[in-house]
């Protein structure tokens, strides 16, 4: 850069290197050359494309299969330790043209991660301008313009020669034309199918939902991405977006929706840094503060534009400054030709400047490239890099792809490595869901069937609850207090209790029961306080009423394809094991475990699936309390394995 010509005159550039040790490595490729025309003879009209590749698209094709091959996972960043990954590679364009587009939908052809232009202009898209068209030709069917354009878009799917045979020596529109003869073919057919259907659902559905219908059920994603390539998805996705966008601020008209979208200019812009793993393509401009471990610079042959022909110039007496413009060169006088000079001066300073933006945004490596013009001058990109390489003396090597030398700097690595954060290899990105399809038909595939619904279960109400006997309950004859209030004094005592000292558990349950508020008879609130204390006394129960005991525990767990929730009257968790138990009042107590009704069974056995998932390195022992007796009844596993909730349902 500190070359005359290229600053400005007495101005000195000095650049420092901030990462000097480093490998780092500079190439430059010769300019793609402009392809022969195709020879035809003159006054004549091909009859077939030429077939022509342009040097954009050559370069452009070049270029994808060199970052295809340098982001593969089998080249190194030395600098770094680790390999080269697409979300490392930072494209550099001078503006946003079709080399930029080509260069999208080469990368995408060839299975490379891009992010897409750094800016897009929505209503300049393909894929976008096919469904406003699709739009508009609802909103006015009798539009025979809007509607042949419809038709051979991939939203209708006709050729050219169709359209022709359907519109020639109609008596109406085109519309009535096609619903008239679609019989006679199958791509009439559907074309009339697929127009019709909206048309019925124009007036009454959101813009949205009409484009998410031909998108979707109807197919029109598929023929999209089918017939313009996988670039066209993402606009699409956008012009869903900006559907859905409008609809929260405005009411949600096809009409006004197109109006709105057409006078906004909408325009999607990407953040370059929530890129992820993904190739970067953005302008020099956009560029500034950013860097990547490899930047290409392709656009490099081109000057700006020479806008000239006006010039400003301040008037001597008013200190204004005026318009002055000669429309060819021999309208122009000394006086103007030097504005005209300070004016591309000040053009060259700034295109001067940008090239330094651009050739600082790499940290490890760097490609310049580029294709050929009309004319190729020496103040391009290209010419300035080329002296300042050999300048350095750089290695030339013959290029494969097209005529002419490559020149190449390279520097070793002399320090240690950087210890960065090991960065995602190869090309490892998440696949495409199913329903978007694949190339090159992009036909969309039925989702996967769904898991089955996980059933609620709550243990203390399983189903089955009419197998097996239960324990008699007291008579409510017999019973002068209700047996459910009983219950709930009991449930209280065994769960508060257990927190006093021993000798304190009686005088305490006593002052509760004796409560004018539960109106026991008279006797009642001994029983009652002799049932619970016998209860905490029982000695297979101590660690649950000890310190390591919990009362009114929740328990929530995925068994099989259930879901259980209950919640536990008592919980221990010991070093060595698990201690579950469930109080039963009111109940008589089977004289055997073995004879423990069913429900009460499974109960337990869905506590104990529940606590071994989260306990898998300690056993879990169930107990029934059985407190009209004081008796506990420590159930086996050989009798609760056959009630565990998915062996239960697989028996089923």
């Amino acid at each position: 850069m500190a070359r005359p010509g290229v600053v400005a005159d007495g101005e000195t550039l000095t650049h420092f290197a901030d990462r000097a040790g480093h490998a780092g490595e500079v190439e430059l490729w010769p300019l793609a050359p402009s392809p022969d025309p195709a020879p035809h003879a003159p006054w004549t009209v091909p009859e077939r494309n030429q077939s022509q590749t342009s040097a954009r698209q050559m370069l452009a094709d070049v270029l994808a299969d060199w970052i295809s091959e340098q982001t593969s996972g089998s080249v190194m960043l030395e600098s770094k330790g680790r390999r080269l990954t697409p979300g490392d590679v930072l494209v550099l364009v001078r503006r946003r043209d079709e080399f930029a587009r080509a260069l999208v939908r080469a990368l995408k052809l060839r299975g490379v991660p891009v992010a897409g232009l750094d800016r897009m202009v929505l209503t300049d898209q393909p894929a976008v301008q096919d469904m406003m068209a699709l739009a508009d030709a609802l909103l006015l069917p009798s539009d025979d313009l809007t509607f042949a354009c419809v038709l051979t878009s991939p939203l209708g799917g006709l050729s050219d020669g169709e359209l022709a045979e359907l519109a020639m020596d109609r008596s109406g529109t085109l519309w009535d034309a096609l619903r008239e003869r679609a019989h006679e073919r199958p791509s009439w057919q559907r074309a009339a199918d697929f127009f019709a259907a909206l048309l019925g659902r124009a007036d009454y559905v959101s813009p949205y939902s009409l484009f998410a219908e031909a998108l979707g059920p109807l197919g029109g994603r598929a023929r999209l991405l089918a017939r313009l390539g996988a670039e066209a998805a993402e606009p699409v996705d956008e012009l869903l977006n900006a559907s859905l966008t409008f609809v929260q601020r405005h009411p949600p008209s096809l009409q006004g929706f197109l109006h709105w979208l057409r006078r906004s200019g909408a325009e999607v812009k990407r953040e370059a840094e929530a890129a992820g793993n993904l190739v970067r393509i953005m302008t020099v401009h956009g560029a500034k503060g950013l860097q990547a471990p490899l930047v290409i610079v392709p656009d490099t042959a081109a000057l700006p534009k020479d806008d000239t022909s006006i010039v400003w110039a301040p008037d001597p007496a008013t200190g204004i400054s005026v318009p002055l413009w000669a429309p060819r060169k021999e309208f122009r006088c000394q006086a103007m030709d030097r504005l005209r000079e300070a004016v591309r001066q000040r053009q060259m300073e700034e295109h001067n400047r940008l090239l330094y933006v651009a050739l600082t945004r790499a940290e490890d490596r760097l490609l310049v490239c580029g294709w050929q013009g009309k004319t190729v001058r020496d103040e391009c990109w290209h010419s300035l890099v080329r002296r300042g390489m050999e300048a350095l003396g750089a290695e030339a090597e013959t290029f494969g792809p097209w005529p002419g030398e490559v020149l190449r700097f390279r520097a070793p690595q002399t320090i240690p490595a950087e210890r960065a954060p090991p960065a995602a290899t190869g090309r490892a990105t998440e696949p495409a869901p199913l329903w978007i399809g694949a190339a090159p038909a992009w036909l969309p595939a039925p989702p996967p069937p769904e898991p089955a619904r996980p059933m609620p279960l709550a243990p203390s109400r399983p189903e089955g609850v009419e197998l097996g006997p239960m324990p008699p309950a007291e008579s409510p004859l017999a019973e002068p207090l209700n047996r459910f209030k009983r219950g709930q004094l009991v449930h209280a005592l065994l769960q508060h209790l257990p927190d006093l000292p021993p000798d304190e558990r009686y005088d305490a349950a006593m002052r509760y029961l004796e409560a004018p508020a539960h109106d026991l008879p008279p006797g009642g609130a001994e029983t009652i306080a002799e049932e619970v204390l016998a209860t905490t006394a029982h000695p297979d129960l101590a660690p649950l009423f000890g310190p390591e005991g919990r009362a009114e525990v929740p328990l929530t767990g995925v068994i099989g394809d259930s879901v259980i929730g209950g919640l536990v009257d008592r919980l221990a968790v010991l070093p060595d094991r698990i201690l579950v138990a469930d109080f039963k009042t009111n109940r008589h107590p089977p004289a055997r475990e073995a004879d423990t009704p069913v429900m009460y069974l499974r109960q337990m056995a869905a506590y104990r699936a529940v606590l071994r998932e989260i306990f898998p390195d300690r056993p879990v022992v169930c107990a029934l309390i059985w407190t009209r007796t004081a008796q506990v009844a420590m159930l086996p596993d050989e009798l609760l394995d056959s009630h565990t909730p998915g062996r239960t349902e697989a028996a089923a």
